[in-house]
């Protein structure tokens, strides 16, 4: 599973308005907050936004939704990163800066260049990824595939050499998706990606501007961080910074995440844990420190790590070390004691 800012759906409401659907419900349906359809920095599933496209694709009987919602997005849905691209000297090099930023939108997803060598022409294979072993969804894939190619064709004013579009599962529609991209749609390829004959770093961006593609890459750089996050540790920052402050609840921490606590639990679900085996875990070594280090009275303590009784908290010690968080503060400072003689 992937994270992606609800920027990527800019234009579903819309869209299904337009087909005379409800968006809010098609999106609430999907898992998704219906506030994700109004505002541009939520953080959401990438499953839970293709189970959104799927299912208004289905309802309104629209088989290129994708396609459609991809219509009404430009770069300005991107920020700097929609500038670094729109202001990068050939198409390569908008590319590359896709491809490097890629993820200050939508970690773990990936649009990138592949060259394949053939006898007559050079051939860069754009290649649509969406992780080890997933399979772009339909509709996701038309949003995706249909607006990079709007975009490429937006910027170099024009053709860019693509020949055909490679999708990995039947095509929706056909007849609109070859509309759309002026050539050949394949079906049933090994890759989700536009194949374009030509090299790209030949091809000039007509609105280069080097300043402001500079400017854009730096802001782009202080925002840096690894493209998967371990969510398991974002979790127990968020929570130990709550701790004996704030509820400790998966609701309070998604929404400090900007997130809905489905798309949390599913994230941890993929990493092999859960809410409350990582509250747990963190309670329990936060506990033994405080315990083993400090002074504090018992009952403050269980309420630093957010019980509000200290039976509860002795119940629980019971079940971490077998023993009681009196016991476990003395067995500490008799060891101690002991090292001291020895």
């Amino acid at each position: 599973m992937a994270l992606v800012r609800s920027a990527a759906i800019r234009g579903f409401r819309d869209t299904v308005l337009e087909l005379g659907g409800d968006p809010e419900a098609i999106a609430v349906s999907a898992g998704l907050p219906a506030e994700a359809l109004h505002s541009s920095d939520l953080v959401l599933s990438d499953a839970d936004v293709g189970q959104a496209l799927e299912i208004a694709a289905r309802e309104l009987d629209c088989p290129d939704f994708g396609l459609r919602v991809g219509r009404r997005q430009d770069l300005s849905l991107l920020g700097p990163l929609g500038l670094a691209i729109q202001h990068s000297s050939t198409l390569a090099e908008a590319l590359t800066n896709l491809t490097n930023h890629l993820f200050v939108h939508a970690e773990g997803l990936r649009l990138a260049a592949h060259d394949t060598a053939t006898t007559s022409r050079e051939v860069v294979e754009v290649r649509y990824d969406v992780g080890p072993r997933r399979t772009p969804a339909v509709q996701g894939t038309g949003l995706v595939l249909g607006y990079a190619h709007r975009v490429a064709v937006e910027l170099v004013g024009g053709p860019y050499g693509l020949r055909t579009v490679d999708l990995p599962h039947r095509a929706p529609d056909l007849a609109a998706y070859e509309t759309h991209f002026g050539v050949p749609v394949r079906e049933n390829r090994t890759h989700a990606m536009l194949r374009v004959t030509g090299n790209l770093a030949r091809i000039p961006i007509r609105s280069r501007d080097d300043e402001l593609q500079r400017l854009a890459v730096q802001m782009l750089n202080r925002h840096r961080r690894a493209p998967n996050a371990d969510v398991v540790e974002v979790v127990r920052t968020a929570l130990a910074a709550s701790m004996g402050r704030a509820p400790l609840t998966i609701g309070a921490v998604a929404s400090s995440l900007s997130m809905h606590p489905r798309t949390l639990q599913r994230l941890l679900e993929g990493a092999d844990t859960s809410f409350a085996a990582v509250l747990d875990d963190l309670r329990r070594h936060t506990a033994k420190r405080l315990l083993t280090s400090t002074t504090m009275p018992i009952s403050q303590v269980a309420h630093q790590i957010g019980y509000a009784e200290a039976a509860t908290f002795s119940r629980r010690a019971q079940a971490w070390w077998g023993k009681s968080p009196r016991h476990v503060r003395h067995d500490t400072k008799q060891s101690r004691y002991d090292k001291r003689l020895s």
